[in-house]
């Protein structure tokens, strides 16, 4: 066989082996964000650790408000960093009066945890919050999450009437989609990017053994009865705006959009400052009912 006959099978052997070697980084644990604190935001908290649905130890703060109340945040990070991100975000909603249970998602910071799964698993690790509350008294809880968490929030939230009001920050309305848009920002053409997504959550099923390609949120979102927060940055190259709208038409009349102009992909908060705190602040008082 010559050379020139190889070539398509050498081509096809790259590009699986790059859908590969892209499933793998997906997946692989993420450290810790740099040592932070609630004590270094003035806030008394509990180190806790709890199981997830599934069996893993995850590790998370327990932050109680100021009176007694039965109103409660989870606080769900993003993929790149872990709990110790949010903590501004955990200082705001005390200050609100409210309750804040922040985690470290199953492969990232301090939880045990094999593989990142978009949504897949974690929403396992969500619901062993939940429990958590529940074995303290809190029957349901509101969710505030970015990213992977604002996704896992999502799917959480369509198979549990436990969170009572949800506020997410660039969920991933279809993962093959933001996977290839994420390959765009290095050169790669969108549609051979979409290709390898596509592959590389082949591969990424198969090593997790479960349906990664299932995480889109508009597939879940219009089981979820709980009122919905959108959040989205004008700016963000990974969510389209047309994206979002989708996900405000398919959960009914339970989801309102608040777009941050100028913000990137989980930068809402840092452009929009003191008015990001009130919207958040604003809808879980609405929301979140003052007994368990």
């Amino acid at each position: 066989m010559s050379l020139l006959c190889l070539i398509p099978s050498l081509v096809l052997l790259g590009f699986l082996l790059c859908a590969y070697l892209m499933a793998r980084a997906l997946l692989r644990p993420t450290p810790p964000s740099p040592p932070d604190s609630p004590e270094r935001y003035g806030l008394a908290f509990e180190s806790v650790q709890f199981l997830s649905r599934d069996g893993l130890r995850l590790d998370g703060w327990w932050i109680p408000a100021a009176r007694t109340t039965a109103r409660t945040v989870i606080i769900c990070h993003g993929r790149e960093g872990s709990r110790e991100r949010e903590l501004p975000h955990a200082q705001t909603l005390h200050k609100a009066g409210f309750n804040v249970l922040m985690f470290d998602f199953r492969a990232h910071g301090r939880s045990e945890g094999q593989y990142v799964t978009f949504g897949m698993y974690e929403k396992d690790d969500l619901l062993g919050a939940l429990d958590f509350l529940a074995a303290r008294g809190i029957q349901r809880a509101g969710v505030l999450g970015f990213s992977l968490g604002a996704t896992t929030a999502i799917i959480t939230a369509a198979i549990t009437d436990r969170i009572a009001a949800l506020v997410a920050e660039g969920a991933v309305a279809r993962l093959k989609q933001t996977l290839a848009r994420r390959l765009w920002r290095y050169g790669v053409p969108l549609p051979l990017g979409w290709l390898l997504a596509a592959w590389a959550l082949v591969f990424a099923a198969t090593i997790t053994r479960g349906r990664i390609d299932q995480v889109d949120a508009v597939r879940w979102i219009p089981h979820i009865q709980a009122p919905i927060l959108l959040i989205h940055g004008a700016a963000d190259d990974l969510i389209s705006a047309a994206e979002v709208a989708e996900l405000s038409v398919r959960s009914g009349s339970r989801a309102v959009v608040w777009q941050v102009a100028g913000a990137a992909h989980h930068q809402a908060s840092q452009v929009a400052g003191a008015a990001f705190a009130q919207h958040v602040c604003a809808w879980f008082e609405q929301y979140l009912p003052e007994t368990p």
